[in-house]
């Protein structure tokens, strides 16, 4: 192999480990806002936590809102944060309108 070669190999290779690398932000925005945070944000609207629960209801509901804006912007790693964020608060208004 001439030292163009293994340039152009190497060059390959970085460019296809980058390219893996940026899809798993929306994986993971995938994973954790449109599967955990909105199933979790369902199961509390389930049991009458607007009511019941409204401060973490609402918190939750907000953050879930600003995941799927940020994903808008494709800001993943902040929309994953906000997921987990909107998951957690949905997570206690179930668990507090359930002890209700």
């Amino acid at each position: 192999m001439h030292l163009p070669s293994k340039l152009l190999c190497v060059a390959t290779l970085g460019g296809v480990g980058a390219l893996v690398g940026l899809g798993c932000g929306p994986v993971e925005y995938l994973n954790q806002v449109t599967r955990r945070a909105a199933t979790a944000q369902a199961a509390a609207e389930k049991v009458d936590a607007e009511k019941l629960a409204p401060y973490e209801y609402w918190t939750g509901k907000e953050f879930l809102h600003k995941a799927r804006e940020l994903a808008g912007y494709a800001r993943y790693q902040l929309a994953i944060e906000y997921g987990r964020k909107a998951e957690e608060a949905a997570l206690k208004a179930r668990a507090i309108s359930l002890e209700k």
